[in-house]
């Protein structure tokens, strides 16, 4: 009769690599005797000689033993032998014998062959031999003792010694195998003979699920076992996470371990989708997290929550960031007339849309006073106090300003998502310049080079011509600043000479009135004809 059964049982918490492991076994029983009733019919050899299966009462329960009690019938030689067994996937099988010696002193005058011991044996094979027995064939796996012996006090009180010793053999190979006891002149029972193989058992570890995996043969060899990921979870590294399977069913030593996708949280063993609301956007066994402020409703296992319509993120935003808005214009735009030059001033935004990011653009155009259209400024001939374009303060100063021009000055608030939509936030100041202001020349042509001369002319906004009463020249050779001439002129042209041949000159303009010095016009740079 071939019998299986299964049962779990708990070992101890591992230390391994700094890592806690709680671990279990799980034996697989391939036949138990004493769940047999005595069904069993096990051979003995000499037939009908040596052991017998009996009957008995234990803790008030009847049970079935084998039990041999020639003690005093000289030398003894008596087997029994199991069924075939079929050994399944087992590669080592275990040996659990319950059973009780009778103390040899407990016979009347002792018996000189008289035996505390019995011999277990097994034996491989393909097939079932049925009742054919041979001795030689049986390779012996131990002598079994008893740690405590019975005597007749213990039968007087009713407390049998009942002693558990536990065998293993490995490696097998055929297909099943008998076990057979040996009788060498003892007085024994045998209470229970339970024999089983073990299990790594279909495991959970890291997020990775680990298949029922069989003990190897050797006990000193580890079984290396790839786990997979648990759905919706990824391993950390490319290879999949890794355990070892002892001889004694054990899972020992992980390596790796896996991580729940985006838009799944660990829950226990598993990657639960994340809940209509929340969003996980990294891999990572944390928790789903609440959409933030600003944000759409999500369905489940959702990645990341999209912004409310007007609300956006900028590339550099974390996912748990509120959405934001653009600001709203900068407020009280104010302009300070200094002459040829103008100090802006405004204060921030009532709404930074909910960021703390704001910066500023100040763009400049020019507008003539009898036309309607207007031009922007030329940064080559104004300048600013600081850059405009990503202003941080909320005054900024325009220098080199012409006189009696209109300025129309447009400052933008900006944030992070400025640029995810077409909406702007400005506010616009128009100015006139002081009338009183000389004009600025605006532009510089050079008319004729020689070898030791320049000819250039220039000019000013037609309706300030009249108002100029001098020119003033400024020049300088381009690499000697620190020596500088200075040449007045009444016309708006000017022949500079006695210059050197093969030479850049850095030259200025700047218009004289009755009522002051003008704002010099910018560099220009020209270049006397080589002598050679």
């Amino acid at each position: 009769m071939k019998m299986r059964a299964e049962r779990i049982v708990p070992v101890l918490t591992l230390i391994l690599s700094n890592v806690f492991i709680v671990l279990q076994t799980k034996e697989v029983v391939l036949l138990d005797f004493e769940k047999t009733q005595g069904e069993l019919g096990w051979l003995t050899h000499p037939y009908g000689k040596g052991w017998d299966l009996l009957q008995n009462v234990m803790n008030g329960s009847l049970i079935y033993i084998y039990s041999v009690c020639s003690v005093q019938e000289g030398e003894q030689d008596n087997w029994l032998r199991t069924n075939w067994i079929y050994r399944s996937e087992a590669q080592r099988i275990f040996v659990e014998l319950k059973f009780t010696v009778r103390d040899c002193n407990s016979f009347p005058g002792g018996s000189g062959t008289c035996k505390e011991t019995f011999n277990l044996y097994y034996m491989e094979s393909d097939i079932d031999y049925g009742t054919n027995f041979q001795k030689r064939q049986f390779r012996k796996i131990d002598t079994i003792a008893p740690d405590d012996i019975t005597v007749p006090a213990d039968f007087a009180s009713r407390n049998v010694k009942v002693n558990v010793e536990v065998r293993s053999v490995g490696a097998l190979s055929r297909k099943g195998f008998y076990l057979a006891f040996q009788d060498i002149g003892a007085c024994v029972a045998l209470l229970s003979v339970r024999i089983y193989y073990k299990k790594c058992p279909s495991v959970v570890q890291g997020m990775a699920q680990f298949p029922e995996t069989v003990a190897g043969a050797d006990s000193q060899s580890l079984a290396k076992v790839s786990g997979k990921c648990v759905n919706n979870a990824v391993s950390v590294n490319r290879d999949d996470p890794t355990m070892h399977c002892n001889t004694d069913g054990e899972w020992l030593v992980p390596i790796g371990h896996c991580l729940c996708q985006p838009g799944y949280e660990k829950v226990g063993d598993t990657c639960q989708a994340c809940q209509p609301g929340f969003y996980k956007s990294e891999t990572s066994n944390g928790p789903c997290q609440l959409c933030p402020d600003h944000t759409e409703p999500t369905s489940q296992a959702a990645t990341f929550c999209p912004c409310n319509d007007g609300f956006f993120r900028s590339t550099s935003d974390p996912s748990s960031d509120p959405c934001t808005s653009f600001p709203s214009p900068p407020r009280d735009l104010t302009a300070v007339d200094l002459g040829s030059k103008v100090m802006l001033r405004w204060l921030p935004p009532s709404n930074s849309g909910g960021r703390s990011d704001i910066t500023y653009t100040v763009t400049c155009e020019k507008c003539a006073p009898e036309a309607s259209e207007c031009t922007p400024c030329d940064h080559n001939s104004i300048r600013f106090s600081e850059n405009p374009l990503e202003l941080k303060g909320t005054t900024i100063t325009i220098m080199d300003l012409e006189p009696h021009l209109n300025y129309s000055f447009t400052v933008e608030a900006r944030n992070g998502v400025s640029g995810s939509g077409s909406s702007r936030s400005y506010a616009t100041l128009r100015i006139s310049l002081n009338q009183t202001e000389p004009p600025k020349v605006t532009f510089i042509t050079l008319d004729n080079q020689g070898t030791n001369s320049l000819s250039m002319s220039w000019s000013v906004p037609p309706r300030q011509q009249t108002r100029v009463w001098k020119y003033e020249v400024t020049y300088s050779k381009k690499h000697d600043a620190n020596s500088y001439s200075v040449q007045r002129c009444e016309g708006n042209s000017v022949t500079l000479l006695k210059l050197t041949p093969g030479t850049t000159y850095v030259v200025r303009v700047q218009a004289l009135t009755q009522e002051g010095v003008g704002v010099y016009s910018r560099d220009y740079e020209f270049e006397t004809l080589s002598g050679e």
